[in-house]
């Protein structure tokens, strides 16, 4: 199984990185890479995967994701997020994903940056929210392949295309 994350660039890679290492040592959680999960679970050969999304990239240059709220959800994946506000270049992607992978999986884009993956009680998660300051606009540049396996701290990027 993969997914197709956007990932950004090296200052917000590293800005968004603090917080969350800060967030999965204060709580236990496990750490990963910043992310946007463009389309999610594709069980597929991987070779076809990484042409599909190597062809998607080729059409899109890096952009700026703007945030929309701080939210929290039951959702382990989305215990506490970033909402993003979609945008022309967020939509674009998803829509040429899913006109190749829609076939093998359905995928329900709702943009986001995942802080924590952890259950943790609501109280918990609202002072969270409360507790952090986070700035409005991130820089995506990169189009990736990610291995998807249960244990969160193995999952790894296999193969990552540069949005010009």
């Amino acid at each position: 199984m993969h997914a197709i994350w956007l990932t950004f660039s090296e200052n917000d890679r590293n800005y968004l990185k603090n917080i969350m290492d800060d967030l999965s040592e204060k709580y236990y959680a496990p750490k990963f890479e910043p992310h946007i999960t463009v389309y999610g679970l594709v069980d597929s050969e991987i070779s076809l995967i990484e042409s599909i999304a190597k062809e998607v990239t080729l059409n899109h240059n890096s952009f700026l994701v703007e945030k929309s709220e701080i939210l929290q959800s039951e959702e382990l994946w989305k215990t506490v997020y970033i909402e993003l506000k979609m945008n022309k270049q967020l939509e674009l992607v998803y829509k040429n994903l899913k006109k190749h992978f829609e076939k093998i999986v359905k995928y329900q884009f709702n943009p986001h940056i995942s802080l924590i993956y952890k259950i943790l009680p609501i109280k918990e998660k609202i002072k969270i929210i409360k507790e952090l300051d986070i700035k409005n606009k991130f820089m995506v540049n990169k189009l990736v392949v990610q291995k998807f396996v249960p244990d969160v701290e193995k999952w790894k990027i296999v193969k990552e295309y540069n949005l010009i």
